[in-house]
């Protein structure tokens, strides 16, 4: 497995969560627990995990298996299926997206906003303001890959962007991680900023990806940000400075590691909206 593969969790008939995969560590506690062998390597951090109801048959439907198929243990998705499913999906991260909006047949719709459908455009109104405030400022923008073709206001988050990262001396394996990163400013092909945006209650996928990228592409500058609402300031700086990720991001010396809130984000966007760009950003 690489960091960044789409991951979906069995259990009891039905799939019942979904992810990617994070970063491999070892640890020989978790090795007992799990394998029943400290030693083992086969040990994963998992990324944007989310809860879902999604039916077996379906799946099984979408990547050409028989009927009554369900997964057994361990199973990597063959490249047929991949086929299989792409003829219903335009890309494997559409499908993905589409998955993780599964609705819960067993609940009832909600009477009140939808709360999460608030979060996403919200979500994107931040990614939207970071894509334009870069692109002030003279770099070039990307957009994680599964974003790029959100709207806000009418317009593609991905309009006047870099379609694709292009980085000279990166491995695919530090690419494939941050591919998924919100909003990255790029000065030719360097990178300048990292922009994770974290509008939900949980804030570990954004630092996580900034972990595994650091541990991959030791030594390089880069300043990484954590954007959140102000009232997540605090967890945010206590999960920054959890050993896990403390260990990671305080050995990456040329990185500045920090956080942003989204007002500051807002006010910043209608400043350079009336005044012109700024000489020093986030």
């Amino acid at each position: 497995m690489s960091s960044g593969d789409v991951v979906l969790f069995y259990n009891d008939g039905e799939f019942i969560a979904s992810g990617r995969i994070g970063t491999p560590f070892e640890s020989d506690t978790v090795g007992e627990a799990v394998w029943e062998e400290p030693e083992s390597t086969l040990l994963f951090t998992v990324t944007d995990y989310k809860r879902i109801t999604l039916d077996r048959d379906r799946v099984g439907r979408l990547l050409g298996y028989s009927e009554g198929w369900y997964p057994r243990g361990f199973v990597e998705v063959s490249e047929d299926a991949r086929n299989t499913l792409l003829q219903e999906y335009n890309s494997i991260e559409e499908a993905f997206q589409d998955f993780q909006t599964e609705p819960d047949d067993n609940e009832e719709s909600p009477s009140e906003p939808d709360e999460e459908a608030e979060t996403s455009r919200e979500h994107t109104e931040i990614q939207h303001h970071l894509v334009q405030l870069g692109l002030r400022h003279g770099y070039d923008v990307y957009v994680a890959k599964n974003d790029k073709n959100r709207e806000y206001d009418g317009e593609r988050l991905g309009a006047n962007c870099v379609e694709s990262l292009k980085l000279p001396g990166f491995s695919s394996a530090a690419t494939d991680i941050i591919e998924y990163v919100d909003v990255i400013w790029l000065e030719d092909d360097h990178i300048a900023k990292l922009f994770e945006v974290e509008s939900t209650t949980s804030i570990y996928s954004g630092i996580l990806r900034m972990a595994d990228f650091a541990v991959k592409v030791p030594n390089i500058a880069i300043d990484m940000r954590i954007v959140a609402p102000g009232s997540d300031e605090d967890r945010v700086r206590k999960e920054m400075t959890r050993p896990t990720f403390d260990k990671v991001l305080g050995n990456a010396e040329h990185c500045d590691v920090g956080y942003v809130s989204f007002d500051d984000v807002r006010d910043t966007y209608e400043t350079v909206q009336d005044a012109g760009p700024l000489q020093n950003v986030f």
